[in-house]
């Protein structure tokens, strides 16, 4: 797992689609405070909106799948 405390302040972090089962319960939507993750119909892969999400990067830890990390950009940067 990568080390989170040396995220960028805002870092967005985002789904990687060729992990993401699509759950139907998505534990990483459910601690998500601002409703950042969005899934526009059931099945389909969801995403992470950048305008509402504000990086608090609690969704990381609990995807099952692994499935969401830091945007690559961000990583860069660091």
């Amino acid at each position: 797992m990568p080390d989170l405390s040396k995220a960028p302040p805002g870092a967005v972090p985002r789904v990687d689609d060729e992990r993401c089962n699509a759950c139907r319960k998505c534990l990483a939507r459910s601690v998500c405070r601002t409703r950042a993750i969005l899934q526009i119909d059931p099945g389909e892969l969801p995403f992470i909106d950048g305008n509402l999400c504000y990086g608090c990067l609690a969704c990381i830890p609990v995807c099952p799948q692994g499935a969401i990390a830091l945007n690559e950009r961000v990583q860069e940067r660091g």
